[in-house]
């Protein structure tokens, strides 16, 4: 309705250009006619502005309002990025507990150290358990293979009374892998070599391993 006035007083204005030189018949007012309606237009103009931005700032307000689907969709994700966060953060925390000690390394749920000094396979058990661990004791051929690629011979846990008896691991269990017999006599203690088992004697001072679940 505004823009019709507008438009409406721009062509009385083209239609009576003679309105411009019309006095006034009285003396109420000192202005002329013309000057009247160019600011009659321009407070129309001025309005018509005023609606306009009001109308935009409903126009942004009701942008600003979101439907339920999205409101809900925006909780829920707000919701699973908090859980995500406390899952990796459990999942830290675990994996810090379950962390090997300096200088030992990990494989599967295991924690290994190789000693840097020759011991004897009793000096070795000793070691082993005043770090809270056991000599090098072989769960499967994996395993045993892994440990053969890091170190070229080593003590494990593992050891008889004589020829004449079972090799026995230091869990007082049978141990189920073979283990190569060498020619001299009174070799009840076996190490890995390489990737074998061999006899060896007790008193020789070798490299060890030590091992701990985590």
């Amino acid at each position: 309705m505004d823009n019709q006035r507008v438009i409406y007083s721009e062509m009385n204005l083209a239609k009576n250009p003679k309105r411009q030189q019309r006095k006034p018949n009285g003396t109420k007012s000192s202005i002329p006619e013309t000057q009247q309606e160019i600011i009659y237009v321009e407070l129309n103009l001025h309005n018509a502005a005023q609606d306009l931005r009001g109308d935009d700032t409903s126009y942004h307000c009701k942008d600003l309002l979101l439907p339920p689907e999205k409101l809900i969709a925006g909780i829920l994700g707000i919701i699973c990025l908090v859980l995500m966060f406390m899952v990796a953060g459990v999942l830290l925390a675990s994996y810090h507990c379950g962390r090997c000690p300096e200088e030992w390394f990990t494989y599967s749920t295991n924690c290994y150290y190789i000693g840097k000094e020759f011991k004897t396979w009793d000096e070795s058990v000793t070691a082993c358990a005043s770090n809270n661990s056991n000599l090098f004791y072989i769960e499967n051929e994996e395993e045993m293979k892994l440990l053969g690629s890091l170190s070229l011979l080593s003590w494990i846990g593992v050891s008889r009374k004589s020829r004449c008896h079972p090799w026995v691991s230091l869990r007082s269990s049978t141990f189920k892998f073979n283990i190569t017999e060498t020619e001299y006599a009174k070799r009840n203690c076996a190490m890995l070599y390489k990737y074998r088992l061999q006899s060896d004697e007790c008193g020789s001072s070798k490299p060890y391993i030590c091992k701990h679940k985590f």
